[in-house]
């Protein structure tokens, strides 16, 4: 039975294998040229002997020409990697630089359409050179609070301390800017410029961009600079600011002491909004930003009266020619608007600065340990050049990505790195085609240097190879090469024996039949010229033409996918109406990977062992109940929003963990629409998020018949109702004053009741009182009258 078992395996390998040696015979035969030959397909191989069968296709799969074809007239170019420097991993020092990337530069000789693959490491190192610069907004209304003006010039004191728990090798910086001095943005005259700063004494004048000092390692200097320019702040006339002048001053100025390998990084501190490009042309600044440095003497951006503020594209391309970091250290009522601006920006961060600045060192330090802890290579001069990068980062599942994230120091992470190169870059060229392309360190100044040296043509086509008027081609009437003539002009056929009078004559046109019943030479799409097919355009006003030995097929007749015909340059090409796709594509129009490493799940299993692979897709076994790209959910599994919320959120709301490059790019293989309302029903399963101005956003995923992902998104977000602000200061009012006050008048107004009750009470009882006359009865008269009895009176 084992037997059997390996028997059975043998032959249905070998049809496997047949059908596969079909397809690319098929797509082979149609090279006419051996540049031609080696452009199609590394499978494709030449074969230059002089006495090759007619009939028989020069280009095929090595396979079949081994049997025919001496091995010496075989031509089939093989890619090359060599390895050019690979120095080891070090944080440097005085003599030599860090190296985190290896290797640093690679030369791949090889052939177009072929895939080659090489290794990329990426391991971060201890004590890592940092150069950090610190941009901050000097106008009133960034230190307006005494606290925030005095917690910024501490920060001058208290950041170098804070940079030895980071690195002992670092660097720092410190320049200010304002605002271009230009009506209407500052303030022109003195009176306006002392009524806009509400201070004890006169702000300094303003100014666009200032480097105070240059990076250093002089903690003492730093600090002492930067409480001198901290004490004396300006102002501006608007709201927005010039800080775009100054960043890109400070991403290009090299006189500010930037090395040649560190990381990089800005600290962007403000409370205000940027100004941006056509802004500046209110004022007079009309010409585009150059994006040049020109400071002075003083160290003072001197053409802010000539150019315009930057673009957000043009500060993008500047942080990455520069490689630079950003971290927008901002104030709550605009982290909002830095938040999109960061969307756009490959290697920019924003922090929420506390009102009066306290948290700015922690800040600086949460911010510079999110930079650290990402690394992602950015392909450059890639053009034509289809790059994949694979790597399992810290876990166990290889996934496509060019990014890891949660990196340690002494951390190292490996990609797998797969460049192809389009035929495209041969078009008009011969012999190699020379290139360099540069996988770029987001962030950092390293790199690996990849040289390219593409071969779009064969050996045998070279002038040192070359038979010029050979005596194999008719007395001289060509050139030989290859194992074949290139007629010089007004000579046709194999060995250019027909001039212009013989191209016609019915020998010659019965060798343009495809059979010799058939009437019509060249199957009537062509005209024959000494026994060959010379094809017509497929219409009056097109390039292309008919193909084929004679005519007999339309190479632009196949189906047309989502990324061309028969899948683009890279997929596969076009043969007689049929897709003969280049290796590791199938399918009808190419557009079917042969991956299976895309339908592997997160337990390292293809399609979790709950499904087949199949055009990069994973059918799920239905007995099994298990759903999803890779068959990992079902009815009772926890919902997996987290691996959707992040292209959920920056495809609707423009924010989040990918900017817009990331997002088109990370994105794309998902199914999202932007819908006004969510629907709900059964399988569809409902997810939130919190997006980064504190509002909800809503959306939904479910899986198509085709088990696909289909992402909704709904376009509003559910916001905090805002705080009933006059109810809250007026409720505070009464608690504080009316209240007491109240409580007051209650009490007097009581003790005047019971007051005015006595009162009452007290003259009711008078008036109700009965007073009479009446003697004290131990009261005596001090006066006593005594009777003369001797006496009579009058008598």
């Amino acid at each position: 039975m084992y037997t059997v078992c390996l028997v059975y395996v043998a032959v249905l390998l070998a049809g496997v294998i047949s059908q596969i040696d079909d397809e690319y015979t098929e797509l082979c035969s149609t090279a006419t040229t051996c540049k031609e030959c080696i452009r199609l397909s590394p499978m494709c191989a030449w074969c230059g002997s002089e006495n090759f069968p007619r009939g028989e296709a020069r280009c095929d799969i090595l396979r079949n020409l081994e049997r025919r074809c001496p091995k010496n007239d075989i031509s089939n170019p093989k890619s090359e990697i060599t390895v050019k420097r690979d120095d080891a991993w070090t944080s440097g020092g005085l003599s030599a630089p860090p190296v985190q990337v290896k290797p640093q530069e690679l030369e791949l000789k090889l052939r177009p359409n072929e895939p080659v693959s090489f290794k990329l490491k990426f391991k971060q190192e201890e004590n890592y050179p940092v150069d950090l610069y610190f941009l901050l907004d000097l106008s009133y209304g960034m230190v307006r609070q005494k606290e925030a003006q005095q917690r910024l010039i501490e920060l001058g004191r208290d950041i170098p301390g804070s940079m030895l728990d980071i690195t002992n090798n670092f660097r720092l910086g410190f320049g200010t800017f304002v605002d271009k001095v230009l009506m209407p943005y500052t303030a022109w005259t003195d009176e306006m410029l002392r009524n806009r700063c509400p201070l004890n004494k006169a702000c300094r004048p303003p100014h666009d961009f200032k480097n105070h000092v240059d990076l250093g390692d002089d903690g003492v200097n730093f600090a002492d600079k930067m409480k001198e320019a901290l004490e004396d702040v300006s102002q501006s006339m608007d709201d927005a600011e010039g800080g775009l002048d100054g960043l890109i001053q400070a991403l290009d100025c090299d006189v500010i002491g930037w090395r040649n390998v560190s990381r990089r990084i800005i600290v962007y501190s403000s409370n205000s909004l940027f100004h941006l490009a056509g802004s500046g042309k209110l004022g007079g600044a009309t010409r585009q930003s150059d994006l040049k440095c020109a400071l002075n003497s003083e160290g003072l951006y001197e053409h802010d009266k000539i150019y315009d503020y930057p673009s957000v594209s043009q500060v993008a391309s500047k942080m990455k020619e520069k490689k630079a970091n950003v971290i927008f250290a901002v104030m709550s009522n605009v982290t909002s608007h830095y938040q999109q601006l960061r969307f756009f920006l490959d290697g920019a961060v924003v922090g929420e600065l506390a009102e009066d600045s306290k948290n700015i060192v922690d800040l600086i330090r949460a911010k510079y340990y999110e930079l650290r802890s990402r690394i992602k290579f950015q392909a450059n001069n890639a053009d034509n050049v289809t790059i994949v990068f694979k790597s399992k980062c810290l876990g166990d599942v290889v996934r496509e990505t060019a990014d890891c994230d949660n990196l340690e120091i002494k951390s190292s992470v490996e990609f797998d790195v797969t460049m192809t190169v389009s035929r495209d870059v041969c078009i008009g060229r011969t012999g190699f085609v020379e290139r360099t392309v540069t996988l770029d360190a987001v962030g950092l100044n390293e790199q690996l240097d990849v040289k390219l040296r593409i071969q779009c043509e064969c050996e045998c086509e070279g002038p040192e190879h070359e038979e010029v008027k050979s005596d194999k081609c008719t007395h001289g009437n060509g050139t030989f090469e290859c194992g074949m003539c290139n007629c010089d002009t007004g000579r046709y056929g194999r060995h250019c024996e027909c001039d212009e009078f013989q191209i016609s004559s019915e020998k010659s046109l019965e060798q343009c039949r495809m059979d010799k019943n058939e009437t019509l030479t060249c199957s009537g799409k062509g005209e024959c010229i000494c026994g060959v097919c010379s094809c017509f355009p497929l219409n009056t006003n097109s390039a292309q033409r008919f193909s084929g030995d004679y005519c007999q097929c339309n190479d632009y007749s196949c189906p047309v996918g989502q990324y061309g015909l028969c899948g683009g340059s890279v997929r596969g090409t076009c043969k007689c109406g049929k897709c003969n796709c280049f290796q590791g594509w199938t399918g009808e129009d190419c557009e079917c990977t042969t991956d299976t490493d895309i339908c592997r799940a997160s337990t390292g299993k293809i399609c979790n062992d709950f499904g087949k692979c199949q055009c990069g897709r994973c059918y799920c076994d239905p007995s099994s109940n298990m759903v999803g790209p890779r068959c990992e959910d079902c009815p009772t599994c926890a919902p997996q929003c987290s691996e959707y919320i992040d292209c959920a959120q920056c495809k609707a709301h423009g924010t989040g963990k990918y900017n817009k490059e990331e997002c088109e790019t990370d994105c794309q293989k998902l199914t999202i629409e932007v819908v006004d309302t969510l629907d709900s029903g059964k399988g569809i399963r409902h997810c939130d998020g919190i997006d980064v101005d504190g509002c909800t956003f809503f959306f939904t995923y479910e899986y198509t018949k085709d088990n696909a992902v289909l992402i909704k998104a709904q376009k509003t977000k559910e916001c905090p109702k805002e705080a009933p602000v006059a109810a809250i200061v007026g409720g505070t009012v009464a608690a504080v004053v009316l209240i007491p006050l109240l409580i007051i008048c209650l009490i007097i107004f009581i003790r005047n009741r019971r007051d005015a009750k006595e009162y009452a009470d007290f003259m009711k009882e008078r008036d109700r009182a009965k007073w009479d006359s009446g003697a004290n009865p131990i009261y005596k008269d001090p006066k006593t009258t005594f009777q003369n009895p001797t006496y009579r009176g009058g008598k």
